[in-house]
């Protein structure tokens, strides 16, 4: 199913549906979240700042163009922009091996790239797009959540403290640890859905672990 054709109920996906219909304030939330996480990831690999300010530039002027494209039966967003930086990547360093004989650092690296240097580069793509996606989603959830129920989630989730031990510190119930800490969780991972991060099995042996 192709994204323009999902329901309005359907969350998960929601900036990046809000993107392909060029909503202003989707796009907003996808350029503060990807332009940072796109410029350190090209910095990983080589480009010095001015370059990986130019090449995020120019992924964000393909993704405009292609993500009408993007299907989620056939992979997860994080994959489909991985290909599209990729791509850029490429396509960067073979503008300066028409420069240059001789090829330097990240450009050489891109261009005689093995198997195992591109399953590298999608492995550290994936992890600074998971830690991104998790702390925006950590933040955007605390500053909407009560003091005591974040209490709950940071102490029984986030640190795997027993439930007894937090409602003792927090002078409640466990029980009501529990519920507050459950309900958070819920709002961060359905924050990182919006992008098509799935935490649905992330801190499940702190939620199923006996206090």
């Amino acid at each position: 199913m192709r994204l323009q054709t999902m329901s309005n109920t359907d969350t998960r996906v929601s900036v990046i549906a809000g993107v392909c219909r060029h909503d202003p304030e989707r796009w907003r939330d996808f350029d503060s979240i990807y332009r940072p996480l796109l410029f350190a990831f090209l910095r990983k690999q080589g480009l010095k700042g001015f370059e990986a300010n130019d090449a995020v530039q120019d992924i964000f002027v393909k993704v405009l163009g292609k993500i009408h494209t993007y299907d989620r039966a056939k992979c997860s967003f994080r994959s489909w922009l991985f290909t599209v930086a990729h791509h850029t990547l490429i396509d960067l360093a073979r503008r300066r091996a028409s420069q240059k004989k001789a090829l330097d650092g990240w450009a050489a690296r891109m261009l005689h790239a093995t198997r195992s240097d591109s399953v590298k580069m999608a492995e550290e793509w994936f992890k600074l797009h998971r830690t991104k996606i998790l702390h925006h989603a950590l933040e955007t959830v605390r500053a909407r959540t009560s003091r005591r129920a974040w209490a709950c989630f940071e102490q029984r989730i986030l640190r795997d403290r027993a439930g007894a031990l937090v409602a003792r510190d927090l002078g409640i119930e466990p029980a009501t640890v529990s519920v507050n800490a459950s309900r958070v969780l819920k709002k961060v991972r359905a924050v990182c859905q919006e992008f098509d991060e799935d935490l649905s099995d992330d801190f499940d042996s702190s939620v199923s672990r006996r206090d």
